[in-house]
C-alpha cells in the first residue's frame, strides 16, 4: 500500500480545523438568536396588546372613539354635536345648547317673543311663514336652494333684495340662522366654512346691536330623498358652527340632536315624506327650543 504523502495529511487537518471553526460559529449566532427570541417572550406575554385604532382618551380624561364607532351610537344618551373639553368657561356654556339624543323635545313657546326677529334659511325655514300658527313672510328671509354665500350675493324674490341687506333695513332684535344643507353635496367644507363665517361677519357688521343665534343643520332621516347629503358630514359641519360661534361670541343651538334618534338619524316624527322638510310641529319645537336658549 503507498504511502500518503505528508503535504496531504497536513492539507486535510487544515481543512478538518477550518470546518470545525465555522460549525461553531454558526451555532453561536444560532444560539444568540434563540436566547434573545425567548427574553422578549417573557417581557412581553404578561400584557394585553392594546388596539390605540379603536379608542383613546382625551387629555380631559374623557373617552373619544375613533373610525365608525364615533357615528353611530347605541346608547340613547349621545351628544352628537357636544365634543368640546369639560374645562368650557361658564360663559361659553350658557351661549349655547347641547341636546341630548332622546330627550323629549317641547313644543311650548310664545310667539309674540319672536315679534322683532329675523330668520335666514333655506327652503326649510319657508315653512315658518307657509304654516299657519308661526311667523309672518316679513319675519323670514328664505329660498329655495338658499346657502350662507347666496345669504349675502343672491336676491331673495319676496324680499327684493339679499338676506343681509334686508336685514340691515330691518335691524331685528335677534337674527336666527340655519343654513348650509344645500351646500353639503358636492362642496367642500373649506368652502362652505368660509362662506359662513363670512355671512356671520357681514350680519354683525350690518346689524351691531342684534343678538346672532346659529342654529345647526338637522339631519335626515333614514329614508330619505337626499343620498348626496350624509350625516357624518352633518355633524362635522355643525361642529364647525359651534366653535366659530364660541369663538365670535355668538349663540349655538343644537336642534340636530334634538330631533334625532339614537343613531344620528332624523326621528320620523318630525319629518316629511322627503327624510329632510320640517312637518308643521317640528318649527314648535325649533321655535320652543329657542326661546329657551335666548
Amino acid at each position: 500500500m503507498p504511502k500518503i504523502p505528508r503535504s496531504i495529511i497536513v492539507m486535510y487537518i487544515l481543512m478538518i480545523i477550518v470546518l470545525l471553526g465555522l460549525c461553531t460559529g454558526v451555532f453561536i449566532v444560532l444560539f444568540s438568536n434563540v436566547s434573545d427570541d425567548s427574553k422578549k417572550s417573557s417581557s412581553t406575554g404578561s400584557y394585553p396588546l392594546i388596539d390605540t385604532s379603536s379608542s383613546s382618551v382625551s387629555s380631559s380624561g374623557s373617552a373619544t372613539t375613533t373610525g365608525s364607532s364615533t357615528e353611530t351610537g347605541s346608547s340613547s344618551d349621545v351628544v352628537f354635536t357636544s365634543t368640546e373639553s369639560s374645562t368650557e368657561t361658564s360663559s361659553e356654556s350658557s351661549s349655547s345648547t347641547d341636546f341630548v339624543s332622546g330627550e323629549t323635545p317641547s313644543e311650548s313657546f310664545d310667539l309674540s317673543f319672536f315679534s322683532d326677529d329675523l330668520f335666514i334659511g333655506d327652503s326649510i325655514f319657508t315653512g315658518l311663514y307657509l304654516y299657519p300658527g308661526y311667523l309672518d313672510m316679513e319675519q323670514v328671509a328664505a329660498a329655495v336652494g338658499l346657502t350662507p354665500y347666496k345669504a349675502y350675493t343672491s336676491v331673495i324674490e319676496n324680499k327684493g333684495v339679499t338676506a343681509v341687506e334686508y336685514a340691515k333695513q330691518r335691524q331685528p332684535k335677534r337674527i336666527f340662522i340655519m343654513l348650509g344643507s344645500n351646500a353639503m353635496a358636492g362642496t367642500d367644507h373649506s368652502s362652505l366654512e368660509e362662506s359662513y363665517r363670512e355671512l356671520l361677519s357681514r350680519l354683525m357688521g350690518a346689524c351691531p346691536n342684534a343678538d346672532i343665534c346659529c342654529i345647526s343643520i338637522t339631519p335626515t332621516a333614514r329614508r330619505n330623498d337626499y343620498p348626496n347629503i350624509d350625516n357624518n358630514e352633518v355633524r362635522k359641519f355643525n361642529k364647525y358652527i359651534k366653535s366659530t360661534c364660541s369663538e365670535l361670541g355668538l349663540k349655538y343651538c343644537d336642534l340636530y340632536s334634538l330631533i334625532s334618534d339614537e343613531d344620528g338619524y332624523f326621528l320620523d316624527e318630525y319629518a316629511e315624506v322627503d327624510g329632510m322638510h320640517f312637518k308643521g310641529k317640528t318649527y314648535a319645537v325649533l321655535l320652543s327650543a329657542l326661546q329657551k336658549l335666548m
